[in-house]
């Protein structure tokens, strides 16, 4: 259903507009300013939504008992009569109709917490859309088309995760690796990527996202368009940035800062051109490169040189070839059983 054919009671449902009365941001915040603007008949409906959910606290908690669930009602319809004493040129219809709305919530919600109460654990959880997720093993990369029409190319030991139909209000991914994305307009639905205390969130752009567990920091590249990188951690100081084409954003997981900074595309999307690009790399960032591009895993018998920076471009390269120039800069012999590479 398009907003457009919204009621009160479907504003009062949906969580994206709940999300914007309750913790409003400068993007919600715009759209529904606007959004208002483009459909003045529906701008009392939503303000009316808008005080019913500010009014009466709106959120679910299973512990309240029915007698909570009654006064918490009972306090809307008395602001209600209150306010119709205090105007006394108040519209009576549009006083109805609140009482009525308020009336039909009561009545929903106290048959849900009947039916929560007398259901197992299991069966009162919330039902959702099937969630999909796709991986790309170590050693392969693969493009994935969501339903919205965005595509998504996913480095080599990535996974992407989304439901199976977006809503109506909202497009939410989560990543765990690396990815490109090239995504569809939609200036009613933002398109949000998590990954962990991180998110990005944008209209339609093309962006890089590097968010692999095992690495230090999250990387957020912009090719075209523009984005806004936040945390959602309660604990780490909260920080919000706006980045256009060629800038670039890395979050420090230890240090929790968040630095800006412009960047080559070259190099940092030079794995979607089937091209490895080293700057600045140490033996373990190359290490844990290879991994995931050729699908092996190393054993390290010796030490290495940890402290020495290393730059190259390899471009349809095998492993064999790379480690050879490799052993000669960090003084290594090496041999390739199977999917394992031994340095000795």
């Amino acid at each position: 259903m398009k907003y457009e054919d919204y009621s009160t009671v479907d504003f009062i449902k949906d969580e994206y507009f709940i999300r914007w009365v309750k913790d409003p941001d400068e993007q919600s915040d715009k759209f529904w300013k606007m959004w208002m603007a483009k459909h003045p008949e529906k701008r009392e409906e939503c303000l009316h939504a808008r005080n019913m959910i500010s009014d009466m606290g709106y959120q679910y908690d299973p512990e309240l008992t029915e007698g909570d669930y009654v006064e918490m009602f009972e306090g809307v319809l008395k602001k209600s009569r209150q306010a119709s004493l205090k105007q006394q040129r108040y519209n009576s219809s549009i006083l109805s109709r609140t009482l009525k709305i308020a009336a039909v919530l009561a009545i929903i919600l106290l048959s849900v917490f009947g039916v929560l109460r007398f259901l197992p654990i299991e069966q009162s959880q919330v039902v959702q859309l099937p969630v999909i997720t796709k991986k790309s093993p170590m050693g392969q990369k693969t493009t994935t088309w969501l339903d919205d029409g965005t595509k998504v190319h996913l480095n080599a030991g990535s996974d992407i995760s989304y439901p199976e139909r977006f809503s109506d209000t909202v497009r939410v991914v989560y990543l765990k690796g690396e990815a490109y994305f090239e995504v569809t307009k939609d200036a009613e639905r933002p398109f949000i990527v998590k990954t962990g205390n991180v998110q990005t969130t944008v209209l339609g752009t093309a962006f890089n996202v590097r968010a692999y567990p095992d690495e230090s920091k999250i990387n957020v590249a912009v090719v075209e368009g523009k984005v806004r990188v936040e945390n959602s951690s309660s604990i780490a100081k909260r920080f919000k940035y706006t980045i256009t084409r060629n800038q670039m954003t890395s979050y420090d997981l230890s240090s929790q800062r968040l630095t800006k900074e412009d960047f080559d595309p070259d190099e940092i999307l030079a794995w979607t051109k089937g091209i490895i690009h080293f700057k600045g790399a140490n033996i373990n960032e190359i290490i844990r490169t290879l991994e995931r591009w050729y699908g092996v895993t190393f054993v390290v018998n010796r030490q290495l040189n940890r402290d020495k920076d290393f730059s190259i471009i390899y471009k349809n390269k095998s492993l064999t070839e790379i480690l050879e120039g490799l052993s000669f800069a960090f003084e290594f012999e090496f041999e390739i059983n199977d999917k394992t590479v031994i340095l000795n």
